[in-house]
């Protein structure tokens, strides 16, 4: 069975219809990044699997439950733009509040998590005393703490630089080697697709619909110095011409 399941997903906001009879299944511990132009509908796929939106027509399925059971059981991490950090909390305490919250047995304790994250030196300073990567490396930590099989991560890096993003990048897939998640993650980014992911998804304009998937066979862990490669110019170079193929057929 698999981690999830798209089953011929609609989805309509009044007359504008988002997405078009998606079909996607997603293996357990599969990184699956999601691509495609504004507006074509990732984000509401990935807000569907978190159970913040419904199907119009279809179904979502995780392990054959809904969304929302999977919610109610504390299996599902997620991460956005911005950190969601308490301002007034130390990096710790942060950390903590998701234990708190879902009281799950099986977690990871906070400070051995941080301590995965990089973080040992930090746990005592607040978000404000935090560079921006460090700030979402806390945030992924929060997300990832109750051990949940499923993180869903919409554009997590955006807002940093590029050299930051680039350490994300690598920082993130060495975690989840020791930290095994099944992770959709929405991005405009290709070199981050290509970087994370083992298939990326490229959807085509509204209404969303998946337009090819490709298959990302570098091996792991993956390290800054993969995109010095000719055969990772490559893999971009594949993911952009079915972009562009996805933007012109928009264009007409």
């Amino acid at each position: 069975m698999s981690a999830i399941t798209f089953q011929n997903v609609s989805k309509s906001f009044a007359e504008i219809e988002a997405l078009r009879d998606i079909s996607l299944e997603i293996d357990e511990g599969e990184f699956v990044a999601l691509i495609g132009p504004s507006g074509c509908g990732k984000t509401t796929m990935l807000r569907h699997v978190i159970d913040l939106e419904k199907a119009t027509s279809g179904e979502v399925l995780l392990k054959g439950k809904s969304p929302g059971a999977i919610r109610r059981e504390y299996k599902i991490g997620a991460v956005f733009q911005s950190p969601a950090l308490v301002p007034s909390n130390t990096v710790l305490e942060n950390v903590q509040m998701t234990l708190d919250i879902t009281n799950v047995r099986s977690a990871i304790s906070p400070q051995t998590i941080l301590e995965d994250f990089g973080l040992g030196d930090f746990l005592n300073h607040y978000p404000h005393q935090l560079s921006g990567g460090m700030q979402q490396r806390v945030n992924i930590a929060a997300a990832m703490v109750h051990n949940p099989p499923y993180l869903m991560m919409d554009e997590p890096f955006s807002a940093l630089d590029e050299m930051t993003r680039e350490y994300m990048c690598e920082f993130l897939g060495e975690v989840l080697i020791s930290h095994p998640k099944t992770v959709l993650l929405v991005t405009h980014s290709i070199d981050e697709a290509v970087m994370l992911s083992d298939r990326i998804v490229v959807l085509a304009p509204r209404p969303g619909r998946v337009n090819s998937i490709l298959n990302v066979a570098f091996e792991r862990p993956r390290k800054r110095s993969l995109k010095t490669l000719p055969e990772f110019a490559e893999k971009v170079l594949e993911v952009r011409r079915e972009l562009y193929g996805v933007e012109i057929e928009e264009k007409h």
